[in-house]
């Protein structure tokens, strides 16, 4: 059986080694399990602790995705099959990884080239040298499958100007490598031609002195050497208008600006459609959730972030949103709620209760 992730120590002429992680699940567009997951967390963690690692190098197999997100499809099996633990099993290392590559004590580098959504923009996140590529395609989608932008992603959103982080949740709005540069949610942009230099030239750096500085220098050579063919940003087009919709009072404000958009922009539209036939459940928790959090640290965002996230599956919209995009495919989701109005406030305090009662917190430890 293949490996879902593979690690490499790529040798360097001053005798160190850099730590080359590969998620090797290419026919899921690399999208994360709980084994992977699993892998990752113990291979980082020995490689924070090993002094002859001096940098990670994250990255997806093939040429279509970095990480389309988490295996949602094996979660649904698994809930229906009888197994109500595995949601919080698998959030919460999920979670533990992704704040693991926030505060790694080494330089990490995330090549994000293709497809980076939901698990994958959580591993990216955290990363030092957040690299895009000419291929890239960035999104929070989750509205579409009944959870809410969580991976960290919380913390994250609530960062970027004019409430487009809001924008990004409600509307799962694709982002280029121009919008992700724009929004500072990648840090460079290299060509994907440029992958296997930046590797050699890694390998060929001495790595003596300041590890981040020699990092940085390596990256930042191929980043000048591609800055000519960046795409343009959709994202910078349209700020001002998003900034206007999203600057409302009430949620159902929000959304009634959405539908009384009048545009002739494919990308707007396709945002504004995506917002209208999501989840009107999974839009409620979402803007609480980014109202809630505001002011919270990197700590406490993954810890809201779990009670909500396992709420989801098991009484939230994320078993129906999966069957019908991704198990039956059918494109006709069943949600709990029409419209936003129609989630009554008792069924936002549950999704909002912590599932384990008055125990500990799982990730009070972080």
């Amino acid at each position: 059986m293949t490996e879902k992730v593979l690690f490499d120590r790529l040798d360097t002429v001053s005798g160190h080694q850099v730590g080359v992680i590969t998620l090797n699940a290419e026919r899921s567009l690399n999208s994360l399990d709980k084994g992977m997951v699993d892998s990752l967390y113990e291979q980082l963690s020995s490689w924070q602790d090993d002094d002859k690692v001096v940098c990670i190098f994250l990255q997806g197999e093939g040429e279509k995705a970095f990480c389309a997100g988490g295996d949602v499809r094996s979660l649904r099996q698994s809930v229906l099959d009888g197994d109500t633990q595995a949601p919080g099993q698998f959030f919460e290392k999920e979670y533990r990884l992704d704040y693991l590559i926030h505060t790694y004590r080494k330089p990490v580098i995330c090549w994000g080239n293709g497809v980076i959504m939901g698990g994958g923009f959580g591993l990216m996140a955290g990363a030092d040298f957040r690299v895009v590529t000419d291929t890239s395609i960035m999104a929070m989608p989750e509205i579409t499958i009944g959870l809410y932008p969580d991976v960290g992603g919380s913390w994250v959103l609530n960062r970027l100007p004019a409430r487009i982080g809001l924008f990004m949740a409600l509307t799962g709005c694709r982002l280029n490598p121009a919008d992700a540069m724009y929004l500072g949610l990648a840090n460079r942009f290299i060509d994907h031609a440029f992958r296997k230099n930046v590797l050699e030239s890694l390998q060929e750096a001495d790595w003596s002195g300041d590890h981040y500085q020699v990092t940085f220098d390596v990256v930042q050579h191929y980043a000048d050497n591609s800055a000519g063919w960046l795409p343009y940003s959709k994202i910078r087009e349209h700020r001002d208008q998003i900034a206007s919709m999203m600057d409302k009072p009430t949620l159902s404000a929000i959304i009634a600006d959405l539908k009384a958009m009048k545009t002739e922009d494919a990308w707007m539209e396709q945002a504004r459609t995506i917002a209208l036939t999501g989840s009107a459940l999974s839009a409620v928790v979402a803007y609480e959730q980014l109202k809630r959090s505001r002011y919270s640290s990197l700590k406490e965002v993954f810890q809201s972030e779990l009670a909500l996230s396992i709420n989801c599956v098991l009484s939230g919209d994320l078993p129906e949103g999966v069957r019908a995009l991704l198990v039956d495919k059918d494109n006709k989701p069943q949600w709990q709620y029409d419209v936003v109005e129609d989630v009554p406030a008792d069924k936002v305090t549950e999704m909002f209760t912590a599932p384990w009662g008055s125990a500990d917190h799982p990730l009070s430890d972080l």
